[in-house]
């Protein structure tokens, strides 16, 4: 699968932090090695670390290394404009912003863990994958 842009979900990100060895983190290496542009908006990022925030991550929080990696997916990032959410596209109306950022920033992919963005499949054209899905194909030899 050629893939140049993602836009990658919070509980992707979440998960890549909290285990360094899992499938996220996995995928996360993956988008580095192959220079794959990693699509976020005010409203994506804000989201991100408002549930980096929350008492049950306080367990696995790492003040310093979570400080370090938001600074640098600041860096790292290609910033879209927040193009609003299209309501009503999922069943929970905070994943709507994402599906909109894919939509505007040309995402050759979603990758979410979130049951409610991987039942829509796609959006507009765009395929919704978990990790483990976008991985399998990443590393697949092209035709």
């Amino acid at each position: 699968m050629k893939a140049e842009r993602l836009v990658i979900d919070s509980n992707v990100w979440i998960a890549a932090l909290i285990s360094p060895t899992g499938t996220a983190r996995q995928l996360l290496d993956a988008v580095l090695d192959h220079d794959i542009d990693i699509l976020m908006s005010e409203a994506t990022f804000a989201e991100l670390v408002s549930r980096l925030e929350r008492p049950r991550i306080d367990r696995y929080r790492e003040i310093q290394a979570w400080n370090l990696f938001l600074s640098e997916l600041v860096e790292l990032a290609s910033w879209q404009e927040d193009a609003g959410t299209a309501t009503g596209i999922s069943r929970d109306p905070d994943d709507d912003k994402f599906l909109a950022l894919a939509v505007t920033g040309q995402a050759d992919a979603i990758i979410s863990g979130d049951g409610d963005l991987l039942e829509l499949a796609t959006h507009e054209g765009i395929p919704i994958l978990t990790p483990a899905q976008f991985l399998q194909r990443l590393l697949e030899p092209e035709a």
